[in-house]
């Protein structure tokens, strides 16, 4: 195999590759996107936040692809160079004579970067989940949450109801004893009285600007990791032309305007997204609410969260689905109200991505979210 990065005029062979695995009888694909969603539009030269795509290919056509996605993480606050390791997948998936084409690519992949992470792997059963293992990564479970705004229709309509007998009558039973109504009001109830944003205003940003660079410097310390969250680095990930993202912009009400944590009016922000669902293998046709991303101050998280949850609710979603993996985060998340649900989306670590996952430095210590990586893939 000859392992090398692709270029614009090997966008043909990975059409063929993905096209091969469909009549192979597999869903999964790679991107025909090398670059990040606004890498060419707002990546100013020599940026270290960018993606490119190896392949191993045999002189005829591609056998394996791996999309990585270079960034920068800091741990403990000092600022160090990965790579997120997206969607390997190999030929061998339908035709074992390119089994071992994977392997070729994520060995070169390890010499070219040492300290790589990867999400969503999952469930255990999953090729790149037995791939990353056998690799020697470590993972661990992000923890998932979701929130049922409507909660009959939620009952009704989620697929994962529908695939399992004793769920789907039990869902069957809570929706038409009207049970699902009666959770509905009181958590209708608990958002209008809840005081997580009793002291904060949110308003809808089209960019990131100054002001989520500002937050990204002050609230750093709060964080024992945290992946690069400034306003270039957010542009590049969630372009201001993507229209299934919407920016909230989170203030403390009546504070001074003084740039800088003491001061400062900014609490922080969280990035949502709202998607009707089509006959989603995991949703149905519901609306799926996301919280996708968001940073400030550890102590007000539990107002980003409430902020992504009114407006998400206000805009029409059926239900709010977050990953968060800091214990800040996660608190916020069962304080707005929301549920902890079946962990099925991971967070895994090179053998070089010294010391994430080691006891000095535990999952609750990093800031992971769903937006990190390629988390978001059918939610917007």
């Amino acid at each position: 195999m000859n392992i090398r990065f692709a270029a614009d005029d090997d966008i043909p062979a990975v059409v063929r590759f993905n096209q091969r695995l469909r009549t192979g009888g597999r869903r999964e694909q790679i991107t025909l996107r090398l670059r990040l969603p606004g890498e060419e539009r707002y990546r100013p030269a020599g940026f270290p936040v960018y993606r490119r795509m190896m392949i191993a290919e045999d002189g005829r056509e591609v056998r394996a692809a791996v999309l990585l996605y270079h960034s920068n993480i800091f741990i403990r606050g000092k600022k160090q160079d990965f790579c997120w390791l997206d969607m390997p997948i190999s030929e061998g998936i339908v035709d074992r004579r390119y089994s071992l084409a994977i392997v070729q690519l994520v060995s070169a992949v390890s010499r070219y970067e040492s300290f790589m992470m990867s999400t969503g792997a999952g469930p255990e059963d999953k090729d790149s989940f037995r791939l990353l293992t056998k690799l020697g990564w470590r993972h661990h479970a992000v923890p998932f949450f979701f929130y049922p705004i409507k909660v009959t229709k939620v009952l009704l309509g989620l697929s994962y109801f529908k695939k399992h007998a004793e769920l789907r009558y039990g869902a069957l039973l809570g929706a038409y004893s009207g049970l699902g109504a009666g959770l509905s009001g009181l958590l209708a109830l608990r958002r209008r009285i809840a005081p997580c944003l009793s002291r904060y205003e949110y308003s809808m940003e089209k960019v990131f600007d100054d002001w989520a660079d500002r937050i990204f410097e002050d609230c750093l310390p709060d964080y024992g990791v945290v992946m690069r969250s400034d306003a270039t680095t957010l542009n590049i990930l969630h372009p201001p032309d993507n229209p299934g993202l919407t920016r909230l912009r989170v203030r403390r009400k009546g504070a001074k305007s003084d740039a800088g944590r003491n001061g400062g009016q900014d609490a922080g922000w969280i990035l949502v997204a709202n998607k009707q669902m089509k006959n989603n293998h995991h949703f149905g046709d519901l609306k799926v609410g996301t919280l996708v991303d968001g940073f400030g101050a550890a102590a007000d998280a539990p107002a980003l969260v409430a902020a992504g949850i009114n407006h998400l609710v206000e805009t029409g979603a059926d239900i709010i689905v977050a990953n968060f993996s800091h214990a800040a985060w996660v608190e916020a998340c069962r304080r707005s109200g929301m549920f902890d649900g079946p962990d099925s989306y991971y967070h895994f670590v090179s053998p070089g991505g010294s010391p994430l996952f080691e006891d000095s430095c535990p999952q609750r210590e990093i800031h992971m979210t769903r937006g990190h990586s390629n988390g978001l893939w059918g939610l917007v």
